[in-house]
């Protein structure tokens, strides 16, 4: 029995990430490196502090990861003031339906509060959740399940009743490790046979979520 569902946001309910891609080699030019595309594939789901950590010991003192992150925040809020970060396919559905069924929900993201909230105010859907956890509030980066436990405890639902909704490697792990069922709708990283013991459903998009909801 599902009571509560926990979303992703990058890449799962806002179609963010291929943008995001392309905004952050552009920084990384800016500093006068080629970021290669599988190294920032390899960093979604994870916290800007990981981020960070992990270009600093590849590209030392050549890189300045403050100022990369500054700027692609700059890129990413600029393209959702201009409405070019729109909801992913089924999310208003799925949003709705949750409201009309007294559902709750959160957004347990490694994005700062600030841009969860501008993504979601821009598409019309902040008002729908109950709890917003971001990278902003110190857990661990996913694969840890830190964030989705934070989730289910400001909601006050077992995890073992959360249904966590994610797009990224690292997201499912760390569903499965909270204890939570997991659905992964593939967005960049394609579902592969190796993700089974991580997730209970794949789906084609988030509307595909409701008549799991219905059962």
């Amino acid at each position: 029995m599902i009571q509560a569902v926990i979303f992703d946001m990058d890449g799962l309910l806002m179609d963010s990430e291929r943008e995001g891609l392309y905004v952050m080699q552009d920084c990384g030019r800016k500093q006068g490196i080629e970021l290669p595309l599988d190294l920032i594939k390899s960093t979604l789901g994870t916290t800007y502090a990981h981020s960070k950590a992990l270009y600093k010991s590849l590209y030392g003192d050549k890189i300045d990861p403050e100022q990369l992150f500054m700027d692609f925040k700059a890129g990413m809020r600029e393209l959702a003031e201009r409405g070019k970060v729109p909801l992913k396919k089924g999310a208003k559905e799925l949003l709705e339906y949750l409201n009309a069924h007294h559902i709750p929900c959160a957004v347990a993201s490694s994005s700062p509060l600030v841009m969860i909230q501008l993504y979601l105010g821009k598409t019309g859907v902040l008002d729908h959740f109950q709890a917003l956890l971001s990278g902003d509030n110190g857990f661990p980066s996913k694969p840890a399940p830190d964030m989705f436990l934070g989730a289910a405890k400001a909601l006050d639902i077992d995890p073992a009743l959360c249904l966590v909704l994610e797009d990224s490697v690292n997201g499912v792990k760390a569903g499965r490790s909270a204890g939570m069922q997991v659905g992964m709708v593939p967005d960049i990283l394609p579902y592969k046979e190796e993700l089974k013991p991580y997730c209970d459903y794949v789906l084609s998009d988030l509307a595909a979520v409701i008549p799991l909801l219905q059962r």
